[in-house]
């Protein structure tokens, strides 16, 4: 998934930048638009989809691909979904990681047949399924969804994710967030308490690997790993203090190279590969088998990454006991919230039944919340996070949330340059200065 997945034209430069200040990354407030929301919860889904086809008598069959972190709440919501418009429309989820749905879902929409159901990445920049909303409606792949009720009252933090030159691509499906979990009982059993600084964390990787065991397993050979990472210190060193930054990023007021939370965001990584924080390996190790890795137990005691993956994490092991901790940074730190949205494509075969599943999807968002570790927009605004995120919801309460890293920067050249060398890192054939000169370089090149 290095280089850009999509072989249509990129997309233009982002409306809301900097005009995102209405509606852009900024920490959460709460407006007006709570009451038109109150209802509604929701689902971070990362899905995307194999070209509908079409069945005998009219009969509509439609396809997506999702990841496996969303698999409990989906299947329950297709089940409900297939039974109630049988035999009419079907709708059939094949699950895979993350990283491989934006390109078997650029492939089919490069041959002519495109997915029913697009599991998109909101704003411009790119995200976890590598389908950016911008791209794809600048090269009128996606259906005008503006007429949907479901596409009204969205927070001005969210809205600008799903719209483009005043037009509405995508239903939001949910949020997730990133986070630290720690496993409990070993912690406890150790004698060691779980980290509210960065600096404690270092010390307790050294702790940690007294008792024969690694702080984390991670996954630096495909984007989503270094993501990760990039995401949850990006929003504890940077965001969390200047939560305009983009804006400022946008109008050439600041850059990568000179903003020190921004260095500090990888130099993070460097010190934590200094202080044997990783179990080893991680440069040429998939997000994946990371993953697995974890899930096993064996070999780290924490973890970072979002609250969907986590949920499917605790399905696969439910033995460890693990709660949740705000990634450590420099003073303070903020949610990055990871915006799920799902668009239909505009030259799929079955326009009108993939919309349909659109509007079931919006009806029944507050069951799925449930069991994909995401929340709703009038959860966010409550300052409400699922059960297991209750340790964050000072944070939320507080209204500190910010769109992830590179959602809505230009392009996702920037994020993409960051995920390509944040590998070198740990084999040490690439610096900390490296990645920031390239992130914007790439970022002077898409704005032109």
């Amino acid at each position: 998934m290095e280089g850009r997945p999509l072989g249509f034209p990129v997309g233009g430069r982002p409306p809301t930048l900097p005009g995102n200040r209405h509606g852009g990354r900024g920490r959460g407030r709460r407006p007006a638009w709570i009451a038109s929301i109150a209802g509604a919860s929701a689902l971070t889904v990362m899905a995307a989809g194999c070209g509908g086809s079409g069945g005998g008598s009219g009969d509509a069959s439609l396809r997506m691909y999702a990841s496996p972190a969303v698999k409990t709440g989906l299947d329950a919501l297709v089940k409900e979904f297939n039974t109630a418009n049988a035999p009419r429309i079907k709708m059939t989820v094949r699950y895979m990681p993350a990283p491989k749905i934006g390109p078997a879902a650029t492939t089919e929409i490069q041959a002519g047949n495109p997915p029913d159901i697009l599991g998109i990445s909101p704003g411009s920049g790119g995200g976890a399924t590598g389908l950016p909303l911008y791209k794809l409606a600048k090269a009128h792949r996606l259906e005008d969804l503006s007429s949907k009720p479901w596409t009204k009252g969205l927070p001005p933090l969210l809205a600008p994710t799903v719209t483009y030159k005043g037009k509405v691509y995508a239903l939001v499906t949910g949020m997730s967030t990133e986070f630290m979990d720690y496993t409990v009982d070993e912690l406890k059993g150790w004698g060691l308490k779980p980290p509210s600084t960065f600096a404690d964390l270092l010390k307790l990787c050294g702790e940690i690997r007294k008792h024969g065991k690694y702080a984390l397993v991670p996954g630096a050979a495909d984007p989503a790993g270094n993501r990760m990472l990039l995401q949850s210190f990006s929003a504890a060193n940077v965001y969390s203090d200047d939560p305009d930054w983009d804006e400022q990023r946008a109008a050439g007021q600041v850059r990568f190279q000179t903003t020190p939370g921004w260095r500090q965001t990888f130099q993070q990584v460097v010190d934590m590969i200094n202080a044997d924080c990783y179990y080893p390996g991680g440069a040429g190790r998939t997000t994946e088998e990371g993953k697995n890795l974890q899930i096993k137990g064996d070999k780290a005691a924490m973890g970072i990454g979002p609250s969907t993956a986590s949920t499917y994490v605790t399905a696969r092991n439910p033995k460890r006991k693990w709660a949740a901790i705000p990634v450590p940074g420099r003073r303070s730190s903020t949610l990055p919230l990871e915006v799920g949205a799902m668009s239909v494509a505009a030259h799929g075969k079955h326009v009108k039944q993939s919309i349909e599943f659109l509007d079931f999807v919006a009806q029944r968002r507050d069951q799925l919340a449930t069991a994909t570790g995401s929340f709703s927009p009038a959860q966010m605004a409550r300052g409400e996070l699922p059960a297991f995120l209750k340790p964050l919801e000072p944070l939320a309460k507080q209204g500190r949330y910010s769109l992830g890293a590179s959602t809505m920067w230009p392009s996702d050249a920037p994020a993409l340059a960051a995920y390509k060398m944040m590998a070198g890192l740990y084999n040490k054939t690439r610096t900390v200065d490296d990645i920031l000169k390239a992130m914007d370089e790439s970022w002077d090149a898409t704005r032109g």
